[in-house]
């Protein structure tokens, strides 16, 4: 089970539609990446593609007046050659500034993104007293040179209560285990199959669960 936050819906809010063309494609420095009204609210480093050369990963904010919705986007980039590529972009996969609700934070603080293993691993949470904890789990296919989903988990729960229904999807094995808890306690599981698809982290939208 997802490890849950410690303590009301999540607020929907509606942020601009991020358009992924507005992130350069290629650069030679890693701010490039960065438009103007843009700016780097952290960023992490791993290997994705077995090349022991390090890639970036970065979570961009748009910035502006202090209490506008503003919106958020990951890029992935990889260096090739002496140039930095951009190999994905999330226009719609993170919470806006304002979009977390009570778990929310407008300095990011419920998004926490790492690279471990290979694989890119980005966890929000959302809400208030019934909230939402999301984990993507996306890796480099070498075909493409794209990132694909390979995975989520989704739990959404009552903070009061313990009660909380988990889902974890498997898009690499076309499994997916759903577990429903009563306070806390395991109280039924069962395991379904689900299309073996993969999308690229740019069609992955978090207000699409």
């Amino acid at each position: 089970m997802l490890t849950t936050a410690p303590v009301l819906p999540a607020i929907a809010q509606s942020p601009r539609h991020v358009d992924a063309a507005e992130f350069p494609t290629q650069a030679a420095t890693v701010q490039a990446f960065v438009p103007k009204g843009w700016q780097v609210e952290a960023s992490v480093n791993g290997d994705l593609n077995d090349d022991r050369k390090p890639d970036t990963v970065l979570k961009l904010i748009e910035t502006g007046a202090e209490n506008a919705d503003h919106a958020r986007a990951l890029l992935v980039l990889q260096q090739q050659k002496g140039q930095w590529r951009r190999i994905g972009v999330a226009p719609h996969l993170l919470l806006c500034s304002n979009c977390g609700g009570v778990l929310g934070s407008p300095d990011g603080a419920n998004i926490q993104i790492e690279i471990k293993n290979g694989v890119l691993l980005v966890h929000q949470f959302r809400g208030s007293r019934e909230a939402t904890e999301t984990l993507h789990r996306f890796w480099l296919d070498k075909a493409s040179n794209r990132m694909l989903l390979i995975g989520r988990d989704v739990n959404e729960y009552d903070r009061i209560t313990g009660d909380a229904t988990v889902e974890s999807s498997n898009f690499l094995t076309g499994q997916k285990i759903t577990e429903h808890y009563t306070a806390q306690k395991l109280v039924s599981r069962q395991r379904s199959t689900i299309p073996r698809t993969q999308p690229t982290i740019e069609s992955v939208n978090i207000e699409a669960l």
